[in-house]
């Protein structure tokens, strides 16, 4: 499946060594519309090969709808949970040290407290959040899958 975000490049999953499912192949985005779980895919492809001309719009665009970033985080915390066995305290301390290699933003924290003690985000917890913190929770989502997809483990503790 390879997918173009600007005419003068791509970014597909065959570039890619995948570590993890990409969003539209989990079972966690099998209610979005079309054509949202490409975009999710976009964005993971986008963020793996560090593409800064094409991620602010396709992070803009998920952010613009509200169940596709709460899939994209649910699918992060998920994966987060699978790899440490649980959510690990440095995603969700909002007293991360100045030295960390990975900042979550404090709209993805909350939600990932959320995910850590139910194993699920309650849509009355995510109601309430701005386009610029859907857009930040987005973000840190996506930015984590990637981490982990390069570095595993180690990349919470580099």
């Amino acid at each position: 499946m390879e997918k173009t975000s600007r005419a003068d490049h791509r970014h597909d999953a065959a570039a890619q060594r995948l570590r993890f499912i990409p969003p539209s192949r989990a079972y966690l985005t099998c209610e979005l519309p079309a054509p949202f779980p490409d975009v999710l895919d976009q964005l993971t492809y986008v963020t793996l090969d560090d593409c800064q001309q094409c991620r602010p719009a396709l992070l803009d665009r998920v952010a613009g709808d509200e169940r596709a970033t709460l899939e994209l985080v649910f699918w992060a915390c998920f994966i987060t949970s699978e790899t440490y066995c649980g959510i690990p305290s440095r995603l969700v301390a909002d007293d991360e040290p100045p030295d960390a290699p990975f900042r979550a933003s404090a709209t993805f924290r909350a939600l990932a407290r959320q995910y850590g003690a139910h194993g699920r985000i309650e849509d009355t917890v995510w109601i309430h959040r701005t386009a610029a913190q859907r857009r930040e929770a987005a973000d840190t989502a996506v930015t984590l899958v990637a981490g982990l997809s390069r570095w595993s483990t180690d990349f919470l503790y580099q």
